[in-house]
């Protein structure tokens, strides 16, 4: 199973959008990148910009692939964007804008106190989406 998550940054890279999880069980209570499941027939540019959408009520076309994940049984495509638009919670699960610098006393999924610097590192080389996926 293939997976997408995305981080969108506000105010010079000050605040990230992240979701308040209740599920899957290991992540209730935890924040984490907005995202999801690649559903058949799609790419990961398509099912991040889908799952966005979905869960946060914003269309971004433009997102920049940063990281790749493989697990025994799939991948997690990290994505970041920037952007200030009015997030919608579109589910029972609560979108937000929290600050950057206090990520790492928030409760989140651990792998976010350095997914969430390596997304806005400015030396960073990024391959486009269509390149790498």
């Amino acid at each position: 199973m293939n997976y997408v998550a995305g981080f969108l940054f506000k105010n010079n890279d000050q605040l990230v959008a992240l979701i308040e999880k209740k599920r899957p069980a290991w992540q209730a209570g935890r924040l984490n990148g907005i995202g999801g499941k690649i559903e058949a027939g799609e790419s990961a540019p398509m099912a991040m910009r889908r799952e966005f959408m979905e869960e946060a009520g914003v269309h971004i076309y433009e997102w920049r692939l940063f990281a790749v994940l493989n697990f025994s049984g799939g991948s997690v495509y990290f994505f970041m964007a920037r952007g200030d638009f009015p997030l919608l919670s579109n589910t029972d699960e609560i979108v937000s804008w929290y600050p950057v610098e206090t990520i790492a006393a928030l409760p989140t999924i651990p792998n976010l106190r350095w997914l969430i610097p390596l997304a806005i590192d400015k030396d960073q080389v990024f391959v486009t989406a269509a390149e790498r996926v």
